[in-house]
């Protein structure tokens, strides 16, 4: 394959650089019976992340040196606004197996905002350097919130059901995010709505209509049809 590319490169010059990133990167992880394993460019170049048998939803840094991760905290839980749900921590570790940290335990807290609780779907900043995921929240509604990597701070972001970073366009780095609202005059609705990383709103993306799907793939930044 290499070879190839490097003959292409006297053809079309950058178009060699494209390629041979993406084959660099050609990365995936997975999780088998709650550990996490890191497969490098081909099926037989996997690696075993982790062994404690608790660990899911594993998502990989954009330069595709670091897996986040959740673990799961069997008889730990966190009373929320609506139940006790399971605690659930947040890891990082290389992909050579190294450096595994806990990066957010969850807790109970004075507000549902600064609660932490039942982690899932953690995303990446397109610049690897925050974690954005969802927790326990309302009876409605789960909660956003993002860890900065390198302060180690968690903060909330705003409600939402689904998460979404954007990785292109003018919008790179804002969020696409599921909310649970309410008509003035009664009965509710669900649409996803863009968010910027501060928690202030951009609008809404999609509520389902015809002209949805076209507005999602503008805001993604994919080309139009």
């Amino acid at each position: 394959m290499i070879r190839v590319l490097r003959k292409m490169l006297c053809c079309v010059g950058m178009f060699l650089v494209t390629e041979i990133v993406g084959v660099a990167f050609a990365q995936t992880v997975t999780t088998i019976d709650g550990n996490i394993y890191y497969t490098a460019r081909s099926a037989t170049d996997r690696r075993q992340l982790t062994t404690k048998g608790l660990d899911g939803q594993p998502k990989l840094s954009p330069d595709g040196s670091t897996v986040v991760f959740v673990r799961g905290t069997p008889g730990r839980t966190v009373q929320t606004a609506y139940s006790d749900v399971e605690a659930t921590e947040l890891w990082t570790v290389r992909v050579d197996g190294s450096n595994a940290r806990l990066r957010v335990r969850g807790k109970t807290a004075m507000t549902v905002e600064e609660t932490v609780a039942a982690i899932q779907s953690p995303e990446f900043s397109p610049d690897g350097s925050r974690v954005f995921f969802l927790g326990g929240g309302w009876v409605t509604s789960s909660a956003v919130h993002v860890l900065d990597l390198n302060s180690g701070r968690v903060r909330f972001v705003c409600p939402g059901n689904s998460l979404e970073v954007i990785r292109n366009g003018q919008y790179r780095g804002h969020l696409i995010v599921s909310q649970h609202r309410y008509f003035m005059g009664g009965g509710s609705y669900d649409w996803l709505w863009l968010v910027r990383p501060d928690g202030r709103e951009g609008g809404p993306s999609g509520s389902g209509d015809a002209d949805s799907e076209e507005r999602l793939r503008y805001v993604r930044g994919e080309k139009l049809r």
